[in-house]
């Protein structure tokens, strides 16, 4: 049902490689030729991200904005309930003073003592293949009181293959140009898709953790399939070594994955491939799972091996991106020592909420229908 095609999108997300280096969120990168719903280029992919009908756990996808001692930035977050936001730990330091979520163009100011970064975060360790444990918690001081869908996290161990969607804020560019001198401003959430075709686990005093990788092909180049057949002495051996146990990855674990085609995702007509560069923080993960598509992933990081190999630079989100994706299924336990996982009672209200939507929207297609 679903291949990899021709021109693409790559969305924001990258860890930036020094604290210093933070800048606001930074490159969604969209080639000619992404198309979705009709629109193409940054509209389509500002379409996908909006497509509250198909995807209404979208909805909860936003803005968070951080304030410390030496910068003000901006990330993106995922409220898991009408309380806490997740994001990534890599977002703020021990100089954050203040961190507020937009969504739904309110704005909530966060707990400031609710903040949780993954007790294995280490923030010196970036970027390396030890960021599987780049997950953080807040929760808001006010509760959101809008009616949503909350995503449900992806807990199955397969997602090598599987189709995601990925989401985040920031500037705007073309997969074949750096992103520079194109703005998001206000920054607005984008989307795009893509193949996950590594992953990583691994387990370190009693806490699981992990990295989905996705890379963004050209379908013109094949030296820019950076998780394919040609190895890029520029990049992380271990991204490349198969299904083995990795002692570089520190602490050691495994690495699953196949060889990764050249062409990009194409869906229905559409294409729709898309992966994280410099800047996008935090941002949101999809994976479809019995007709739902759940949290399985928070952007943390990435490369671009094939464009430091060639140009020297390797952060400026053009083809052979290599992002990585910090892993939800290896976290959901600490997810829920934290926050409450949500009871039974309250999982059947969520599809009722959802099938509601659904027939919300059938009706106002027949309306539109027979009243143009």
């Amino acid at each position: 049902m679903f291949h990899k095609p021709s021109l693409i999108l790559a969305l924001a997300g990258f860890i930036v490689l020094s604290l210093l280096m933070r800048p606001s969120a930074q490159a969604i990168l969209v080639a000619d030729g992404f198309t979705y719903g009709g629109t193409n280029g940054f509209e389509a992919s500002r379409a996908l991200a909006t497509d509250y009908v198909n995807f209404p756990m979208f909805a909860g996808v936003g803005v968070v904005s951080i304030s410390e001692d030496n910068a003000d930035y901006t990330a993106t977050g995922t409220l898991l309930n009408n309380e806490w936001v997740l994001t990534a730990a890599h977002d703020w330091t021990s100089g954050v003073n203040s961190i507020a979520f937009l969504i739904g163009g309110t704005t909530y100011a966060a707990d400031m003592t609710s903040l949780r970064q993954h007790p294995l975060w280490s923030d010196s360790e970036r970027p390396s293949p030890s960021q599987g444990w780049d997950i953080a918690l807040f929760r808001l001081a006010t509760p959101v009181t809008n009616t949503m869908i909350y995503p449900q996290l992806y807990t199955k161990s397969d997602e090598m293959g599987k189709v995601a969607i990925i989401l985040g804020v920031g500037d705007i560019g073309t997969g074949t140009v750096p992103s520079s001198g194109q703005t998001n401003n206000p920054p607005l959430v984008h989307a795009a898709m893509n193949i996950v075709d590594r992953t990583t686990s691994q387990t370190n005093l009693g806490y699981s953790g992990g990295l989905l990788m996705v890379d963004f092909d050209s379908g013109t180049n094949a030296a820019q399939n950076t998780l394919g057949n040609s190895y890029h002495p520029g990049g992380d051996p271990w991204a490349w070594a198969g299904t083995n146990t990795i002692t570089t990855l520190n602490p050691p674990g495994v690495i699953a994955g196949s060889d990764s085609s050249n062409n990009p995702l194409v869906l229905n007509g559409d294409i729709l491939e898309g992966s994280m560069v410099f800047g996008d923080s935090g941002g949101s993960v999809f994976i479809e799972d019995e007709g739902i598509w759940k949290l399985a992933g928070v952007n943390s990081s990435g490369g671009n091996p094939w464009d430091a190999l060639v140009y020297s630079n390797g952060s400026r989100g053009l083809y052979g991106n290599l992002g990585s994706h910090t892993r939800i299924s290896q976290h959901s336990d600490w997810i829920y020592s934290v926050i409450p996982e949500p009871g039974t009672s309250a999982l059947l209200m969520m599809e009722l909420g959802f099938a509601l939507i659904l027939c919300s929207e059938a009706r106002r297609r027949v309306t539109r229908k027979w009243n143009p």
